[in-house]
Protein backbone atom coordinates (compact mmCIF):
# COMPACT_ATOMS: atom_id res chain seq x y z
CA UNK A 1 0.00 0.00 0.00
CA UNK A 2 3.05 2.63 0.05
CA UNK A 3 2.09 3.08 -3.34
CA UNK A 4 -1.54 4.47 -2.26
CA UNK A 5 0.26 6.95 0.60
CA UNK A 6 2.50 8.13 -2.82
CA UNK A 7 -0.36 9.15 -4.75
CA UNK A 8 -2.02 10.82 -1.60
CA UNK A 9 1.04 12.88 -0.48
CA UNK A 10 1.61 13.85 -4.01
CA UNK A 11 -2.01 15.12 -4.61
CA UNK A 12 -1.73 16.57 -0.99
CA UNK A 13 2.04 18.33 -2.41
CA UNK A 14 0.26 19.31 -6.07
CA UNK A 15 -2.19 21.11 -4.04
CA UNK A 16 0.52 22.91 -1.83
CA UNK A 17 2.30 24.06 -4.27
CA UNK A 18 -0.57 25.82 -5.83
CA UNK A 19 -1.74 27.07 -2.76
CA UNK A 20 1.74 28.29 -1.64
CA UNK A 21 1.80 30.17 -5.22
CA UNK A 22 -1.66 31.69 -5.10
CA UNK A 23 -1.66 32.68 -1.40
CA UNK A 24 -3.32 36.04 -0.70
CA UNK A 25 -0.30 37.33 1.01
CA UNK A 26 1.35 37.42 -2.25
CA UNK A 27 -1.37 38.73 -4.57
CA UNK A 28 -4.22 40.88 -5.04
CA UNK A 29 -7.86 38.94 -6.27
CA UNK A 30 -8.89 41.31 -9.13
CA UNK A 31 -12.61 41.23 -7.66
CA UNK A 32 -13.80 43.39 -11.19
CA UNK A 33 -13.34 39.76 -12.96
CA UNK A 34 -15.32 38.05 -10.49
CA UNK A 35 -17.74 40.59 -10.46
CA UNK A 36 -20.61 38.94 -12.65
CA UNK A 37 -22.61 35.48 -11.11
CA UNK A 38 -21.75 34.04 -14.21
CA UNK A 39 -18.13 33.81 -12.81
CA UNK A 40 -19.32 32.45 -9.43
CA UNK A 41 -19.18 28.90 -8.67
CA UNK A 42 -20.96 28.06 -5.88
CA UNK A 43 -18.62 25.17 -3.72
CA UNK A 44 -20.37 21.86 -2.22
CA UNK A 45 -20.50 22.28 1.77
CA UNK A 46 -21.60 20.24 4.41
CA UNK A 47 -21.44 19.34 7.93
CA UNK A 48 -20.35 15.39 7.31
CA UNK A 49 -20.31 13.00 4.47
CA UNK A 50 -19.63 9.12 4.08
CA UNK A 51 -18.83 8.55 0.58
CA UNK A 52 -18.93 4.44 -0.53
CA UNK A 53 -16.35 4.22 -3.17
CA UNK A 54 -14.95 1.07 -5.92
CA UNK A 55 -11.25 2.57 -6.51
CA UNK A 56 -9.17 1.23 -9.12
CA UNK A 57 -5.22 2.44 -9.10
CA UNK A 58 -2.39 1.83 -10.77
CA UNK A 59 1.16 3.50 -9.94
CA UNK A 60 3.41 2.36 -13.30
CA UNK A 61 2.79 -1.27 -14.07
CA UNK A 62 1.36 -1.71 -10.13
CA UNK A 63 -2.93 -2.32 -10.00
CA UNK A 64 -4.73 -2.22 -6.84
CA UNK A 65 -8.82 -2.37 -6.96
CA UNK A 66 -10.70 -1.50 -3.92
CA UNK A 67 -13.45 -0.29 -1.92
CA UNK A 68 -12.64 3.43 -0.13
CA UNK A 69 -15.30 4.79 2.62
CA UNK A 70 -14.40 8.53 3.16
CA UNK A 71 -15.57 10.25 6.20
CA UNK A 72 -15.55 13.75 6.04
CA UNK A 73 -15.74 16.06 8.57
CA UNK A 74 -16.24 19.64 7.16
CA UNK A 75 -12.97 21.25 7.18
CA UNK A 76 -11.75 19.42 10.56
CA UNK A 77 -10.70 15.99 9.68
CA UNK A 78 -10.88 12.95 7.13
CA UNK A 79 -11.19 9.37 7.71
CA UNK A 80 -10.14 7.43 4.38
CA UNK A 81 -10.92 3.76 4.65
CA UNK A 82 -10.04 0.48 2.14
CA UNK A 83 -10.75 -2.73 1.92
CA UNK A 84 -10.43 -5.66 -0.20
CA UNK A 85 -13.13 -8.23 0.69
CA UNK A 86 -11.00 -7.20 4.60
CA UNK A 87 -9.84 -4.04 5.70
CA UNK A 88 -6.43 -3.45 4.45
CA UNK A 89 -5.64 0.50 5.29
CA UNK A 90 -6.84 3.33 7.11
CA UNK A 91 -5.69 7.31 6.44
CA UNK A 92 -6.80 9.67 8.92
CA UNK A 93 -6.46 13.50 7.97
CA UNK A 94 -6.57 16.22 10.85
CA UNK A 95 -5.90 19.86 10.56
CA UNK A 96 -2.36 19.22 11.88
CA UNK A 97 -1.41 15.69 11.80
CA UNK A 98 -1.40 12.69 9.36
CA UNK A 99 -1.89 9.35 10.36
CA UNK A 100 -1.98 5.81 8.25
CA UNK A 101 -1.79 1.99 8.51
CA UNK A 102 -1.92 -1.24 6.70
CA UNK A 103 -2.51 -4.42 7.46
CA UNK A 104 -1.17 -6.11 4.62
CA UNK A 105 2.30 -5.45 5.55
CA UNK A 106 1.52 -4.59 9.21
CA UNK A 107 3.13 -0.75 8.86
CA UNK A 108 2.20 2.30 10.00
CA UNK A 109 3.00 6.26 9.80
CA UNK A 110 2.53 9.62 11.57
CA UNK A 111 3.43 12.99 10.37
CA UNK A 112 2.13 16.31 10.91
CA UNK A 113 0.95 18.83 8.23
CA UNK A 114 4.25 21.38 9.73
CA UNK A 115 6.49 18.23 9.45
CA UNK A 116 5.35 17.85 5.25
CA UNK A 117 5.31 21.40 4.74
CA UNK A 118 8.63 21.85 5.86
CA UNK A 119 10.07 18.60 4.15
CA UNK A 120 8.49 19.76 0.97
CA UNK A 121 8.90 23.40 1.07
CA UNK A 122 5.08 23.57 0.83
CA UNK A 123 2.04 25.38 2.26
CA UNK A 124 -0.83 22.70 2.21
CA UNK A 125 -3.97 21.07 4.88
CA UNK A 126 -6.57 18.93 4.24
CA UNK A 127 -9.36 21.18 2.61
CA UNK A 128 -7.55 20.36 -0.75
CA UNK A 129 -8.08 16.66 -0.52
CA UNK A 130 -11.63 17.25 0.82
CA UNK A 131 -12.01 19.33 -2.24
CA UNK A 132 -10.72 16.42 -4.49
CA UNK A 133 -13.47 14.22 -2.79
CA UNK A 134 -16.02 16.14 -3.26
CA UNK A 135 -15.46 17.92 -6.63
CA UNK A 136 -14.67 21.37 -5.45
CA UNK A 137 -12.21 23.47 -6.89
CA UNK A 138 -9.04 22.85 -5.26
CA UNK A 139 -9.23 27.05 -4.39
CA UNK A 140 -11.47 29.71 -5.15
CA UNK A 141 -11.07 31.75 -8.26
CA UNK A 142 -10.94 34.72 -6.43
CA UNK A 143 -7.50 34.19 -5.01
CA UNK A 144 -5.91 34.47 -8.25
CA UNK A 145 -4.35 37.49 -9.68
CA UNK A 146 -4.80 37.13 -13.30
CA UNK A 147 -6.95 34.40 -15.19
CA UNK A 148 -8.25 34.45 -19.16
CA UNK A 149 -11.99 33.42 -19.38
CA UNK A 150 -12.95 31.43 -22.54
CA UNK A 151 -15.88 29.55 -24.06
CA UNK A 152 -15.13 26.32 -25.49
CA UNK A 153 -17.58 23.85 -26.55
CA UNK A 154 -16.92 21.80 -23.15
CA UNK A 155 -18.16 24.81 -21.40
CA UNK A 156 -16.31 27.91 -19.64
CA UNK A 157 -12.45 27.49 -19.46
CA UNK A 158 -10.60 29.81 -16.76
CA UNK A 159 -7.05 29.16 -17.42
CA UNK A 160 -4.11 31.01 -15.25
CA UNK A 161 -0.32 31.08 -15.21
CA UNK A 162 2.40 32.46 -12.66
CA UNK A 163 6.31 32.18 -12.94
CA UNK A 164 5.94 28.80 -11.24
CA UNK A 165 3.42 26.87 -12.27
CA UNK A 166 0.16 27.29 -14.80
CA UNK A 167 -3.23 25.14 -14.60
CA UNK A 168 -7.38 25.52 -15.88
CA UNK A 169 -10.03 25.22 -14.78
CA UNK A 170 -13.14 23.81 -17.07
CA UNK A 171 -16.65 24.65 -15.01
CA UNK A 172 -20.26 23.77 -17.08
CA UNK A 173 -22.15 26.71 -19.08
CA UNK A 174 -24.12 27.41 -16.27
CA UNK A 175 -20.74 27.28 -13.85
CA UNK A 176 -22.63 24.72 -11.34
CA UNK A 177 -20.20 22.11 -12.10
CA UNK A 178 -16.73 21.65 -12.00
CA UNK A 179 -15.82 19.69 -15.14
CA UNK A 180 -12.35 19.15 -14.51
CA UNK A 181 -8.84 21.20 -13.26
CA UNK A 182 -5.11 21.04 -13.67
CA UNK A 183 -1.68 21.84 -12.53
CA UNK A 184 1.12 21.66 -13.74
CA UNK A 185 4.98 23.00 -12.17
CA UNK A 186 6.93 24.49 -14.76
CA UNK A 187 9.96 23.34 -12.79
CA UNK A 188 9.35 19.60 -12.70
CA UNK A 189 7.19 19.20 -14.85
CA UNK A 190 5.07 17.17 -12.53
CA UNK A 191 1.09 17.52 -12.92
CA UNK A 192 -2.19 16.41 -11.54
CA UNK A 193 -5.71 16.75 -13.77
CA UNK A 194 -8.47 15.75 -12.01
CA UNK A 195 -11.90 14.86 -14.07
CA UNK A 196 -15.33 15.03 -12.56
CA UNK A 197 -18.51 13.08 -14.17
CA UNK A 198 -22.48 12.89 -13.48
CA UNK A 199 -24.09 13.83 -9.94
CA UNK A 200 -26.12 12.07 -7.39
CA UNK A 201 -29.77 12.10 -7.51
CA UNK A 202 -29.03 14.53 -10.48
CA UNK A 203 -29.00 17.00 -8.30
CA UNK A 204 -26.39 20.15 -9.66
CA UNK A 205 -24.85 20.58 -6.21
CA UNK A 206 -24.09 17.08 -4.85
CA UNK A 207 -21.15 15.41 -5.80
CA UNK A 208 -19.66 13.82 -8.28
CA UNK A 209 -20.47 10.20 -9.44
CA UNK A 210 -16.70 9.70 -11.13
CA UNK A 211 -13.81 11.00 -10.09
CA UNK A 212 -10.43 10.46 -12.44
CA UNK A 213 -6.69 11.79 -11.76
CA UNK A 214 -3.87 11.52 -13.74
CA UNK A 215 -0.62 12.47 -12.32
CA UNK A 216 2.24 12.79 -13.94
CA UNK A 217 6.15 12.93 -11.15
CA UNK A 218 9.47 11.91 -12.30
CA UNK A 219 8.94 8.75 -14.24
CA UNK A 220 6.22 8.59 -12.46
CA UNK A 221 2.51 8.15 -14.08
CA UNK A 222 -0.71 7.34 -11.70
CA UNK A 223 -3.91 6.66 -12.76
CA UNK A 224 -6.48 6.80 -10.02
CA UNK A 225 -10.58 5.99 -10.84
CA UNK A 226 -12.48 6.71 -7.89
CA UNK A 227 -16.54 5.66 -8.71
CA UNK A 228 -19.02 6.56 -5.73
CA UNK A 229 -21.47 4.26 -5.16
CA UNK A 230 -23.40 6.32 -2.22
CA UNK A 231 -23.06 8.89 0.23
CA UNK A 232 -24.87 10.16 3.16
CA UNK A 233 -25.20 13.64 4.14
CA UNK A 234 -25.10 15.40 7.99
CA UNK A 235 -25.08 11.56 9.90
CA UNK A 236 -23.32 11.45 12.99
CA UNK A 237 -20.38 9.18 12.68
CA UNK A 238 -17.17 8.37 14.86
CA UNK A 239 -13.55 8.90 13.45
CA UNK A 240 -12.49 5.28 14.39
CA UNK A 241 -9.05 4.91 13.83
CA UNK A 242 -6.43 2.59 16.12
CA UNK A 243 -3.00 1.13 14.73
CA UNK A 244 -2.98 -2.77 15.60
CA UNK A 245 -0.22 -4.14 17.75
CA UNK A 246 2.87 -4.83 16.77
CA UNK A 247 3.05 -2.93 13.25
CA UNK A 248 6.16 -1.35 12.53
CA UNK A 249 6.56 2.68 11.55
CA UNK A 250 7.75 3.63 8.71
CA UNK A 251 8.38 7.17 6.59
CA UNK A 252 6.52 8.54 3.65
Amino acid sequence: MRFFYFFLMFALISCGVSKKSISKKKTTPLEKNLKKDSDKFEPITFNNIIISSKVNLQINQQFLTFDLTSRIDFGSQILLSGNIFLPIFKILIQSEKVFGYDRINREYFETSIVELNDRFNLNLGLNEIQNILIGNPLFSLDKIRNYNKSIVKEGILFEYDTKAFSGSFLFDNSMKNLIRQSIIHKDSQSSIVLSYLGKFLNNDHDIPSIISARVKYGNNLINLNIKNRSRYLDKGFKFTYKVPKGYSIIKI
